[in-house]
């Protein structure tokens, strides 16, 4: 996203917390009883978690007041640069929380206690101390697919790369054009093709390859990584492959769910994670057929380790009502509501699968729960300034593929000092 080697590396260079409570996270005087959270959340994610934290607020007469932006970092730094950091901040990428460890920022979180399995707790781990806490999760290392489409290439579902290969090359001989692509994502640009060049690392070269290149130990030069790259550039950028070939990836939105759905044209496959399946379904006429389904990004002869994702809260002011909060939206009873608003999946293997939505959702949901290997998203655990390059190069390769190498020397070189 997730076994704890590379997370234990990719947190690793962060500096050990002290026992004590860190300047902006002491608390004195008599709890507050009133918890700010910071986060992305907007619109359908912002309305479940109000719900989610209503019988919270009934029940312990704690004030959860949340604000949300798409800007989450940059309002999280002027807010801490001022000293005023609310008491919750709660970020899509853990890598963002570096600067805040190493400048003893972040309080201990050992005393939130969330029935997870020690993977998930992995990512907020620095040197034996929780820091921080995944609250909701998503499942990568999927293939959305429309079912009707798919028939027509007279295949069984792909389970291998060479598989899906071969699938997408009968569509497209058959005039179906095979894949959804879209890379355009305001700021982040780009990030959609890094699930791509992750879920190739995690299939073609394992575990602790990944977790080596994730942390910064790896160059991006080596054979393992460059393979992932080339192995994506073998599903051609064309107009008989993606809509609107290379420039059509490039300008089109991630969230480009139609194409999909569309019975008179439009892809037959999405690489994209489990958060699609809102988008789907709000897509779907009342009383139709369902159009989308699943199945796992395809290996190279063994199971696949799964990619996840989540957004994941850290503490900058430590008070008794906050700590609630977090064991409160870690534990089983939040974490079913959350997932029943169809806005997230749960990392609680408590959580029912009954508290899905519907059948797909149940599905992913229990892939997720019963994945034996998972790893967060490498891109998420880099620094800052790592993932814009990784965003970068993702978009730059897409225009021009004969220039992988420059583009992975340009990567390293970044590399040399992110981290």
């Amino acid at each position: 996203m997730i076994g704890t080697g590379r997370l234990r590396s990719a947190f690793g260079a962060l500096l050990l917390v002290g026992a004590g409570c860190a300047p902006l996270a002491c608390s004195t005087g008599e709890p507050d009883r009133v918890v700010h959270v910071l986060g992305t959340w907007e619109d359908a994610e912002k309305d479940a978690f109000e719900a989610v934290v209503a019988p919270f607020e009934k029940d312990t007469g704690i004030d959860v007041r949340f604000q949300g932006t798409r800007d989450v970092a940059a309002v999280l730094a002027g807010r801490v640069e001022e000293g005023d950091p609310p008491e919750i901040a709660v970020l899509s990428s853990p890598g963002d929380l570096l600067h805040y460890a190493k400048t003893n920022k972040l309080a201990s979180l050992d005393g939130v206690h969330p029935g997870y399995a020690p993977e998930w707790l992995a990512p907020g781990r620095v040197n034996g101390r929780q820091l921080a806490v995944v609250l909701k999760a998503a499942l990568k290392s999927t293939i959305w697919f429309n079912p009707a489409k798919f028939a027509r290439a007279g295949d069984p579902l792909p389970t291998t790369w060479a598989q899906l290969q071969a699938t997408t090359a009968k569509l497209r001989a058959a005039g179906i054009t095979p894949w959804c692509m879209g890379l355009a994502s305001s700021t982040t640009s780009g990030w959609p093709g890094t699930d791509w060049i992750e879920d190739l690392v995690l299939a073609r070269s394992g575990p602790d390859i990944y977790d080596a290149w994730a942390s910064g130990q790896l160059s991006w030069r080596a054979p393992e990584i460059r393979a992932a790259w080339q192995a994506w550039g073998e599903l051609p950028h064309t107009p008989d492959t993606v809509p609107g070939g290379s420039i059509g990836t490039l300008l089109t939105g991630f969230d480009k769910s139609a194409e999909l759905l569309d019975p008179r044209g439009g892809c037959v496959f999405d690489h994209q994670g489990s958060f699609m399946s809102g988008n789907y379904a709000a897509r779907t006429p009342p009383g139709a057929r369902r159009g989308y389904d699943t199945f796992a990004f395809p290996g190279f002869g063994t199971p696949s380790p799964r990619e996840v994702a989540g957004d994941v809260a850290a503490m900058f002011h430590a008070t008794p009502a906050a700590l609630e909060l977090l064991n409160y939206l870690t534990g089983t009873k939040a974490q079913e509501l959350w997932v029943r608003s169809g806005t997230a999946l749960s990392p609680d293997r408590n959580v029912s699968p009954k508290a899905y939505g519907d059948e797909v959702t149940q599905a992913l949901g229990a892939a997720l729960a019963g994945a034996p290997t998972i790893r967060f998203d490498a891109s998420d655990l880099m620094p800052t300034a790592m993932r814009s390059a990784f965003q970068r190069a993702v978009s730059a390769y897409v225009a021009a593929p004969a220039d992988l190498d420059r583009i992975l020397d340009d990567l390293d070189r970044v590399r040399a000092t992110a981290y």
